[in-house]
């Protein structure tokens, strides 16, 4: 056995009958959400053996760019409350909760970024020229169901099944897991991507736009761009199978 990264010589696997459907970057394409969630629904029962517990796990960066993210995260939140679903914070709804806090920058990052779509979703204006960072925070405030701001307050950013890591961005190499800084979970980039390390887990992100599902030894990206590309996708595991669905 290799002692430094054991699942090179078998396949990860989850926690014992734990199903996981891992979605990726949804960035308001409502559209999009429903179909893969009609997609999960059929997959459900052809896929065996059935599990005994079943997690469906968003990996963040559910709001801006697309036309409907306050439907996004209306529908997400139903899934947490009503079904168990869990979802990770994503660089984006970092931006938007310092936004509501009224910080400029990341007001001011939040909007070049997609964050507008995120306004007109919702019905805000975008702020005047002479609308300091404080006011336009307090009219966030007052704009967004205050039922989404305390999902998006609650996120955690990481989950871990098995030989399975999740969080939205990925994990700074060299750091173990359980010491990683919560911003690197949801927004590194190429420190993570360009590594072929081995994180102590086969790390599952989305953040960094691929064309498929990308499957490497030491990780799986499942960011297809949705709101550009009309692809949302989400990953399968099951002991140690593994499938994509795709939009």
């Amino acid at each position: 056995m290799n002692l430094l990264n054991p699942f090179r010589t078998r396949r990860p696997r989850t926690a014992d009958g734990e199903r996981i459907y891992a979605v990726g970057d949804v960035h308001g394409r409502a559209d999009l959400l429903v179909e893969l969630m009609r997609l999960v629904i059929d997959h459900y029962p052809a896929m065996r053996p059935p599990p005994s517990r079943v997690t469906l796990l968003f990996l963040g960066d559910i709001i801006d760019r697309g036309p409907d993210s306050a439907a996004c995260l209306r529908m997400i939140r139903d899934l947490c409350e009503a079904e168990g679903a869990r979802m990770l914070l994503g660089n984006h709804e970092d931006m938007m909760l310092a936004s509501l806090d009224g910080d400029p920058e990341a007001q001011a990052a939040w909007l070049r970024n997609g964050g507008l779509a995120t306004l007109h979703s919702y019905g805000i204006a975008p702020p005047s020229a002479d609308e300091d960072s404080f006011d336009f925070g307090e009219r966030l405030t007052r704009g967004i169901p205050q039922q989404h701001v305390a999902f998006l307050r609650s996120l955690e950013t990481s989950y871990r099944s098995g030989s399975y890591f999740f969080a939205h961005a990925g994990v700074r190499p060299g750091v173990p897991l359980h010491k990683q800084a919560p911003e690197d979970l949801y927004s590194i980039r190429s420190e993570f991507t360009e590594s072929d390390a081995w994180h102590g887990a086969v790390i599952v992100h989305g953040h960094s736009i691929v064309d498929a599902v990308e499957m490497r030894p030491n990780r799986i990206g499942c960011d297809t761009g949705a709101y550009a590309s009309g692809r949302l996708s989400c990953v399968c595991l099951q002991d140690d199978l593994q499938s994509v669905l795709q939009t």
